[in-house]
């Protein structure tokens, strides 16, 4: 079934914009935003709300004007972070550094160029015979049953298998990164209680341990693989000395990588399948022409727009759409809500893999910090889904769905998918 999308009728000043139903199901209120308030201040937060496609990627483009060194928002969900989680970090951890995603040019560029290299389009290109077998395998685990739960089963299995194989880790660790990649989901997610965070710091503890050992290792006996470019590169830093990066550096990296590379895509194709099954004449123009799978997939990345929202911090006092920001301004970028803007999109709440346009969803970001693994991605799934409609025929949903989508400030996906299939 496809989401039900209802009109809210609670006035813009009453939503509480950290409701768990809220950021499950968002869609109304973005449109609500869209129509009445396209930048919009709440009240209760003062964090201001950016929902509009053209202004969202004015202010993600402009990276001098609105900053992206919004860590400590980030690692605490924007809630406050309890002492007992520092303490954990503090006493057996690294500490946090801003590299990539929440670190602003110069510094952005340097620790960018380091990790653009490890996918580059060539080497993203030649990984397409190394991920159809690791799908054909992840589809044989449960082929016979006849049924499987896509998430668990499927979507999780390929993007972990392939960013593993990128990082050089054995998959014998296979649910520990998986452990370790949902902490960190959940650590964005802005409900987790204050139990929870320490649990997510012990796990965040473990994944830094982990790989500081791995980085240890790779120092001395490099092989070709992501880790073993960390343990080795030499970057610039401000006073100009060239340098190895430092522990906490090389793991701030590792960690985003895990996360880019396993959670979106991981909630994309689940996605994508429930689309399919949901509408089954788009399904049936996939299964018949192959050719529109990738701009189907484009097109559930539109519509499920994984990475919701993202911070940023105004650096000045400026002013979007005639609202006045000061500076120090926390900005929620709605990135979901810009893929629904009726002015880009046509009807856009309905599932078009025919949609011309498709491509202008805006789910990997904009500017200087569109998604690192934004190609890798694309071709894991552009890979994968002609041999899943080829494999799994006549796909249909199982029981125990509740097509529920995991509350998350940032993130956004299915928490569970049952499906059958006939097997070819």
């Amino acid at each position: 079934m496809s989401e039900a999308i209802k009109p809210i009728d609670e006035d813009l000043e009453k939503v509480n914009i950290f409701d768990p139903e809220l950021m499950a199901c968002p869609h109304s209120f973005f449109k609500k935003l869209r129509d009445e308030a396209p930048v919009y201040q709440d009240p209760t937060t003062g964090i201001f709300q950016v929902s509009k496609h053209e202004l969202i990627c004015k202010v993600a483009r402009d990276a001098k004007l609105f900053s992206n060194q919004f860590g400590v928002i980030q690692r605490s969900g924007g809630q406050e972070y309890p002492q007992e989680a520092s303490d954990i970090m503090e006493k057996d951890g690294f500490p946090p550094v801003d590299t990539m995603l929440t670190a602003d040019p110069p510094r952005h560029t340097r620790y960018r160029s380091l990790v653009d290299k490890a996918f580059s389009p060539k080497r993203v290109s030649d990984m397409g015979p190394d991920i159809e077998e690791k799908i054909n395998y992840i589809i044989d685990q449960f082929y016979d049953d006849g049924k499987c739960e896509v998430c668990t089963q499927i979507s999780q299995q390929l993007p972990i298998r392939v960013i593993a194989e990128q990082l050089g880790v054995p998959l014998s660790d296979y649910e520990s990164f998986s452990s370790w990649s949902d902490a960190f989901v959940q650590q964005l997610s802005g409900t987790s209680s204050p139990d929870e965070h320490v649990e997510i710091a012990k796990k965040l503890v473990q994944f830094q341990q982990y790989f500081a050992q791995k980085l240890k290792e790779k120092e001395n006996n490099p092989t070709d693989d992501i880790i073993s470019d960390l343990a080795n590169l030499e970057i610039e830093d401000d006073e100009g000395i060239t340098r190895k990066l430092e522990t906490s550096e090389q793991l701030s990296i590792l960690q985003q990588l895990l996360v880019a590379g396993n959670a979106t895509t991981a909630h994309t194709i689940s996605e994508a399948l429930h689309l399919l099954i949901s509408n089954p004449d788009q399904m049936e123009l996939v299964v018949n022409d192959h050719s529109l799978i990738p701009n189907m997939i484009e097109e559930a990345t539109r519509l499920l727009t994984p990475t919701n929202n993202m911070w940023r911090i105004a650096t000045e006092d400026t002013e979007l759409d005639g609202v006045k920001i000061p500076k120090g301004s926390v900005l929620i970028i709605r990135y979901g809500s810009g893929n629904r803007d009726e002015d880009v999109f046509e009807n856009p709440d309905k599932f078009d893999v025919t949609r011309k346009n498709a491509r202008r969803h805006i789910a990997f970001g904009q500017g200087i910090h569109v998604c690192l693994g934004m190609n890798l991605a694309r071709k894991e799934m552009y890979t994968a889904f002609p041999i899943i409609l080829d494999r799994l025929k006549n796909m249909r949903f199982g029981e125990g769905n509740d097509f529920v989508y995991s509350p998350n400030v940032l993130l956004r996906g299915l928490d569970k998918l049952h499906i059958e299939f006939d097997k070819a």
